[in-house]
């Protein structure tokens, strides 16, 4: 469909809206989310259909996804502030901050930007000690707030890294809303259009959203980069295991210098351990863990690399899996065993579980060393930014505390 047809098509849905008809109104513009879902102009006009129906929730999601399109809107940003002010304060409150930065100070968006400041916690007794029996009156305590300087305006997903990412659109699936999860497969994509794990995952978002054809030409799409990896014998999963990607060739060359009784038991490990980084392309984390572990039972102590690398795959299995201790278990296995090898790389992905387990000090401490361990300048960037936002969570958990 052109461009002229969906535009034909906003101004009948506009239309309807103008004359209070918001049903048919919210068919139209559904419709063209169907076959662009990166119209903001529906989304948003279904957002305020929706919530002249009554349905708040659909409407939310509507303004969630406008926002996700273009996140400066100030109307959009507006809405989802009023919407949210019940059921998400938090959320609330830096909606009503983002929409005034566009639209200029508001009464009504004031009075939520500043709802959290000096929130009174109740207490029944404010003593520290255990009393039995005794009978205390209820007091209020003034709740400690981050002065304005000190926090960080830079707006950035905590977590930003692939594997967190695509974390983040399965569960958008798993909850139904299924053109979030679209979105982000895209968005992904955009960054890494060879990325197998991506394309699997788009396909599944699509089928579910009812978009059969387009998730076959996923699927097809899925299945032309599986040939040209096994054509060219490329393993090509993601920016925070290509140290991963030389390991084989690596530790192939010193296969010369083992002794013979080793040799078999070398070849053995490191057919494992590619078989590990193959399983993790395609998105199977729990098969390529039983790998490492082969990889590392059978290569001899001296085998220090395929070891250390096999720990390190172990650590990228498991943050997929979201088993992030454990994660954190194995890359401390591998710089044990050599800490002359770790990479930038390595401490970026600790960093990233240590936040996921919001252990916030000890991931600065990682994205700290990660800087100066052979990052490139952007990847430096993503670092300070991740230093940045966990230094922010860390008030907040004091502030909490």
């Amino acid at each position: 469909m052109s461009d002229f047809d969906i535009a034909e098509m906003l101004h009948d849905a506009n239309k309807f809206a103008d004359d209070n008809n918001y049903v048919e109104a919210a068919e139209i513009y559904l419709k063209i989310t169907n076959i662009d879902n990166n119209c903001t102009s529906a989304w948003y006009g279904l957002g305020v259909s929706n919530a002249k129906l009554g349905d708040i929730n659909k409407s939310i999601r509507s303004f969630e996804q406008a926002h996700r399109i273009n996140p400066d809107y100030g109307p959009t940003n507006a809405n989802l502030a009023f919407l949210l002010e019940k059921k998400d304060p938090e959320r609330s409150v830096n909606f009503a901050k983002m929409a005034i930065e566009s639209i200029g100070e508001d009464t009504e968006l004031l009075r939520i930007a500043n709802s959290m400041d000096n929130i009174e916690i109740n207490l029944f007794d404010y003593s520290h000690k255990y009393m039995e029996g005794k009978n205390l009156q209820i007091v209020s305590l003034p709740a400690k707030t981050i002065p304005e300087e000190n926090i960080q305006e830079e707006e950035v997903d905590f977590v930003n890294s692939r594997t967190a990412r695509s974390s983040r659109a399965n569960k958008m699936t798993e909850k139904g809303d299924h053109a979030a999860a679209v979105n982000e497969w895209k968005e992904l994509l955009k960054k890494d259009s060879s990325d197998i794990n991506s394309w699997k995952g788009l396909a599944d978002a699509l089928s579910k959203a009812g978009y059969i054809e387009r998730a076959n030409q996923c699927l097809q799409r899925v299945e032309e980069l599986i040939e040209m990896s096994k054509e060219e014998r490329v393993i090509d999963e993601n920016e925070e295991m290509e140290n991963l990607i030389s390991a084989a060739k690596e530790v192939k060359e010193k296969i010369n210098t083992i002794e013979e009784n080793n040799s078999r038991d070398v070849n053995e490990s490191i057919e494992w351990y590619n078989k590990g980084l193959i399983l993790l392309t395609e998105n199977n984390p729990m098969e390529s863990l039983n790998c490492f572990d082969k990889a590392i039972e059978g290569a001899p102590e001296e085998e220090i690399e395929l070891r250390v690398r096999s720990y390190n795959g172990k650590g990228h299995a498991l943050y997929q899996l979201e088993k992030f201790v454990e994660s954190i278990q194995e890359y401390h296995s591998a710089i044990v065993l050599d800490p002359t090898s770790v990479t930038g790389r390595t401490l970026y992905n600790m960093g990233s579980s240590y936040a996921s387990i919001e252990l916030y000090a000890d991931a600065v401490k990682c994205f700290e060393q990660a800087k100066n361990r052979g990052l490139g300048k952007e990847d430096q960037r993503l670092c300070q930014t991740q230093i940045s936002r966990c230094k922010l969570l860390i008030k907040e958990q004091k502030k909490q505390g």
